[in-house]
């Protein structure tokens, strides 16, 4: 080709981007959403007054949030917002002075929190809605931090045998572990059980905590497999000092740690810590004193006898619970929250669907008290209680900037 028609072509190609950059829009040229109007109230059956009056709340996108504060008679608007998805989610601890307010005042001294969400709200027009709260009591011995997500080890093979939980002492006291259990849940791709879950969870998997005392401050570390996993993975964590392991005949066993009894499982053959890497992970803690397996069990309908039973746990037994949701091909799959609002109102995630990206869920930091005990957040709200982070993951670390509280 000769050197000008080369020139030539250079020419008509430039001309064609550039009435093509001049046809794509701008930020500036997205019109806003004049208006999303969301009315907050509590439940008649919590609250004499059920306004959730003058109180500020936000709403959360991808890409911004809003704030804006309640009317009189609980109203909030928003204007002028980008189109996108949408959270509105309420966590709070309730004022002192509007406990009397309530109908059943609790008897226990700890916190009442009250929350609530409404998820994936399109937001593409004009909006209204209603967001009904809950209310919850703040416990002592509260999960800390979950790490499910897994690594990659040295040779860049899929490496999850490293996952744990931690519990925290959140309160100023000690407490015992005495008739504590640990629970997952079950995930069912459908939620057989949803129309159920104001009373009752199911678990697949359950755990006795042994009976100890825990002081304040104090974490309790159960690993799925309680060895220094950076031999294998260098991204990994060292979990041999932790307090309890899940001994599964699968796997090399460290006799220098506890074994943490599973005293339930839904499928016999089961014998880990059974949480899946790219999430869908409901855990509770829960106080029962008798034989777990005096509790009753459920199967999914029209299953054969040999498929799984899940346990039934009454939600009144449940001390605290998380949920950590997975993504499907629409987004994040809330057909697999399994929680109240009064235990969890929302849910946290991982980036991505798959896992093997050594993230972990880690609760937000809500104040460092004078004599330095520090105080997790615990708004019965994961999306607001906790971070998903993969900088320095080890148990029991609380410094990370985006742990901090929030000015």
């Amino acid at each position: 080709m000769k050197r000008t028609d080369i020139f030539r072509c250079l020419m008509v190609l430039g001309g064609i981007v550039f009435l093509c950059a001049g046809c794509m829009p701008s930020t500036a040229d997205i019109s806003p959403v004049r208006e999303v109007a969301v009315k907050i109230r509590f439940e008649e059956s919590d609250f004499v007054d059920t306004r959730y009056a003058h109180k500020e709340v936000e709403i959360k996108g991808t890409r911004t949030s809003y704030k804006t504060v309640t009317d009189a008679e609980g109203m909030a608007v928003f204007h002028d917002l980008l189109p996108g998805v949408y959270n509105l989610s309420v966590s709070t601890v309730l004022p002192e002075a509007d406990r009397v307010n309530m109908v059943n005042p609790p008897v226990e001294n700890n916190d009442v929190v009250v929350n609530g969400v409404l998820p994936n709200i399109s937001v593409y027009e004009d909006y209204s809605g209603e967001l009904v709260l809950s209310i919850g009591i703040r416990q002592s011995l509260i999960f800390s931090k979950v790490y499910y997500s897994g690594t990659k080890n040295a040779n860049n093979k899929n490496y999850d045998v490293d996952q744990y939980i931690e519990l925290y002492n959140n309160s100023d006291v000690t407490v015992s572990t005495e008739n504590i259990h640990i629970a997952l849940l079950e995930t069912e791709s459908t939620p057989f059980f949803a129309d159920e879950k104001e009373e009752y969870v199911y678990a697949k998997d359950v755990f006795r905590l042994p009976t100890r005392e825990v002081a304040p401050r104090e974490s309790i570390l159960i690993a799925r497999q309680a060895i220094d996993h950076t031999v294998d993975a260098p991204k990994s964590l060292d979990l041999s000092s932790a307090d309890y392991e899940i001994k599964s005949a699968k796997y090399p066993q460290n006799a220098l740690v506890e074994q943490l009894p599973h005293v339930y499982k839904s499928l016999p053959t089961i014998d880990f810590l059974n949480l899946f890497v790219g999430g869908g992970n409901q855990l509770v803690l829960f106080r029962y004193a008798g034989d777990i397996q005096d509790l009753p069990k459920k199967q999914k309908p029209n299953a054969p006898a040999s498929a799984a039973w899940y346990l039934q746990i009454e939600t009144r037994m449940v001390l605290d619970g998380v949920e950590f949701l997975k993504y499907n091909a629409k987004g994040v799959d809330l057909s697999k929250k399994r929680l109240p609002a009064t235990i969890d109102a929302s849910y946290q995630t991982i980036s991505t669907t798959s896992g093997r990206t050594r993230e972990c869920m880690e609760r937000k930091v809500a104040k460092i008290e004078v004599d330095g005990r520090i105080v997790l957040q615990d708004t019965n709200n994961s999306l607001e209680d906790f971070v998903c982070t993969s900088e320095d993951i080890r148990p029991s670390v609380y410094t990370k900037p985006e742990l901090q509280p929030q000015e």
